[in-house]
């Protein structure tokens, strides 16, 4: 690992800074993009994977005490039974091209499910235009999981249209305080700088307060493919039934550190549960990373959290000395996931690759 404990970071000449920069940007346009929503339907699915499938994730998180119907994500590529006709399948790949994903969408067709597809083009606009599905194109150009402030601010124009919630606004509010805290965090002297510099060369484990957990799951992908490390997620009241133990005791505990995003405005019960949590750890010798998450409601919570997250994995990148737009062991799988699944596909461009010679002839 390289030592760069005491240079400053520049993120103003980072590829993937700019694009953590740009989140709050993204978010805002895409909460203004005017739709209109034509189903009838009884639950909602939202089927995608990885980064195009984390905006879900907070989102069903942040309206299920609002919802007027039940929110799933899916990220397997097997259709549960319960899919009908009478479900709203919104599809979200970045690229387009995400085998999974292609075929929770190729079910959901079959299943006759009214579908919304949130991509930047590939098979999955093309397969859309053709069956006259509703399609928001992103703009393309960057990582997926840099997508999140579109992916997320189109959701809640969805989810709002169509659940009765009120996503959209509370999200306009929280924009002005988002963009003071990006102005903080950006800056090297920053809480999230501070934090990588306290965590580096062990593995993060990250838990929250169960209103905003997929907050922990965002810092944990984020720390996995920006500063290529282990890092793990979890959640308070949960931890209290299983995880707790394995910090108790073992070897294994001085190579981890514990970060725990709490959110201040939680209910009483789940702030009490967490203090009892950190206090049992501390007892135990942990060096417990609390981090306490401001914000009126759920969403606005999360959104914090989640800057600060994105901002902590680019910072440990830095000290790591990794590139944090670098996922070649990614696309290499992708690509041999998607020989495995279209060998005939494949075949045929090996066929057209050869060239004839003389003896051929």
């Amino acid at each position: 690992m390289a030592d760069n404990s005491k240079h400053s970071f520049d993120t103003k000449h980072s590829s993937m800074a700019h694009e953590i920069y740009n989140f709050v940007d993204d978010l805002r346009i895409a909460v203004e993009t005017p739709m209109k929503i034509d189903a009838d339907f009884s639950r909602i699915m939202i089927c995608g994977m990885g980064g195009s499938a984390i905006g879900g994730d907070i989102i069903k998180d942040c309206v299920i005490k609002e919802s007027r119907y039940p929110i799933t994500v899916q990220r397997f590529p097997e259709l549960p039974k319960w899919v009908n006709s009478r479900t709203f399948v919104i599809i979200s790949s970045y690229s387009g091209n995400t085998s999974e994903t292609l075929s929770m969408y190729h079910q959901a067709t079959e299943k006759k499910c009214t579908i919304v597809i949130m991509t930047s083009g590939g098979e999955l606009e093309r397969l859309g235009k053709e069956r006259g599905d509703t399609i928001i194109k992103m703009k393309s150009g960057f990582q997926p999981r840099s997508a999140l402030g579109l992916s997320l601010g189109y959701l809640a124009v969805i989810i709002d249209a169509t659940c009765g919630t009120n996503c959209v606004q509370d999200i306009r509010m929280s924009l002005p305080a988002l963009y003071r805290l990006r102005d903080k965090l950006s800056s090297d002297k920053s809480e999230a700088w501070k934090m990588a510099q306290s965590i580096s060369g062990r593995i993060p484990v990250i838990y929250s307060t169960a209103g905003i957990y997929a907050s922990a799951t965002r810092w944990k992908s984020q720390i996995n493919e920006n500063s290529k490390m282990m890092a793990f997620a979890g959640s308070v009241p949960e931890f209290n039934h299983n995880e707790i133990a394995g910090w108790s005791e073992g070897e294994l505990r001085s190579r981890c550190v514990l970060i725990l995003l709490y959110e201040i405005s939680a209910h009483k019960a789940i702030r009490k549960m967490a203090d009892a949590s950190v206090a049992a750890l501390r007892r135990y010798g942990q060096d417990v990373k609390v981090i306490r998450i401001r914000g009126r409601t759920p969403l606005q919570r999360t959104l914090r959290a989640v800057m600060i997250g994105d901002y902590v994995s680019l910072y440990l990148a830095h000290l790591q000395g990794v590139d944090p737009m670098d996922i070649r062991s990614i696309n290499e799988f992708k690509k041999r996931l998607d020989k495995m699944l279209y060998p005939v596909k494949h075949a045929g461009r090996s066929m057209r690759r050869k060239r004839p010679t003389d003896k051929h002839l």
